[in-house]
């Protein structure tokens, strides 16, 4: 049978899909593009699995294929499946069963196709206490880091250096009242610090030495290519301490070269993460020194794409087309 399928698992509110689908139309390249947009999956996909094979049909496009086909995988940016039902309880198996049943599929695709990311490796290298172990292993400079439910310890360490900043463990959003808000990086007095003992205790917090910087840096790495790109995000204060405080567009961006030596360390850190696809965050600092950050699995990169004038879409385009 031909694999020929290329996946992509998204939302349909997925720019980044709109655009590698529209690019890959116009190359006619020897691929088939399905869309699967996963909160409609409810009432816009038939699925069956026959012991063997999943067969799979879009209505909305008319796709139709079997999991057999599946040249390569895009986990892209899926949203929770929405369940219209009378029943809230009932709503909510539906969903569990209908989960389950697209994790099957995910799954039965996982060893004969390429995945970008694979699942498994997505969900561990998110983890930023594995990326700064890795980091460290790799040699590459980072930030001293502390983190603790410990408020003494956090005293103490905020005390010591003197200049420090915190972000979010996980997701960088919180949910307040109702509305979602951003939690970007930022400063932290040790007084500060002092006065909030008892949400540390209760919280476990991230602290870390702040680097102070000439510029940040994006690399995007896709399959063995590498972008790095500068974000000038000391002109604003708006992004100095968070360049994400800003709107990219608002920034000075351009691409620039990197030492040999970190380059050999980020397609290193990839390898061991087992990941196609990254987005790397570093600070240059004003001596040029080269500090990782953290790693985002499936961060956004179109903005970086407008620098590179395209470059890591087509190069995105080359791996789910089995090319790079």
């Amino acid at each position: 049978m031909n694999k020929n399928i290329s996946l992509i698992i998204t939302s349909k509110e997925d720019s980044h899909a709109d655009l590698v689908i529209g690019k890959i139309l116009n190359k006619s390249l020897d691929i088939e593009v399905v869309r699967l947009n996963t909160e409609d999956f409810d009432s816009n996909v038939e699925i069956e699995f026959n012991g063997d094979n999943f067969l799979v049909f879009i209505r909305d496009s008319h796709k139709k294929f079997q999991s057999s086909e599946v040249l390569s995988v895009w986990f892209r940016r899926p949203k929770e499946i929405e369940v219209s039902h009378t029943n809230d309880e009932i709503a909510a198996f539906i969903k569990a069963q209908s989960t389950a049943l697209l994790r099957g599929l995910y799954f039965g695709t996982h060893d004969s196709s390429r995945w970008v990311n694979p699942l498994p490796n997505m969900h561990r290298s998110r983890n930023k206490f594995q990326q700064i172990q890795l980091a460290r292993k790799l040699d590459m400079k980072i930030p001293e880091t502390l983190t603790t439910n410990n408020p003494s310890r956090a005293i103490e360490f905020v005390k010591r250096l003197g200049k420090v900043c915190t972000k979010s463990l996980d997701e960088p959003n919180f949910l307040l009242d109702g509305h979602i808000f951003p939690m970007f990086t930022r400063l932290l007095s040790d007084q500060e610090v002092v006065e909030n003992a008892d949400g540390i205790k209760n919280c476990p917090t991230l602290f870390q030495e702040y680097i102070d910087k000439k510029y940040d840096l994006r690399v995007t790495v896709v399959g063995k290519d590498i972008y790095p790109v500068a974000i000038y995000s000391q002109d604003n204060d708006l992004s100095r301490v968070d360049f994400r405080g800003l709107a990219p567009g608002k920034m000075k961006r351009e691409i620039v070269d990197i030492p040999v030596h970190l380059k050999t360390q980020i397609l290193k850190f990839t390898y061991f993460q087992g990941l196609e696809y990254s987005a790397m965050d570093f600070v240059v600092t004003p001596d040029e020194q080269y500090v990782f950050l953290e790693n985002n699995p499936n961060g956004q990169w179109q903005w970086v794409d407008d620098v590179t004038e395209g470059q890591i879409s087509d190069a995105m385009i080359r791996l789910l087309s089995n090319l790079g």
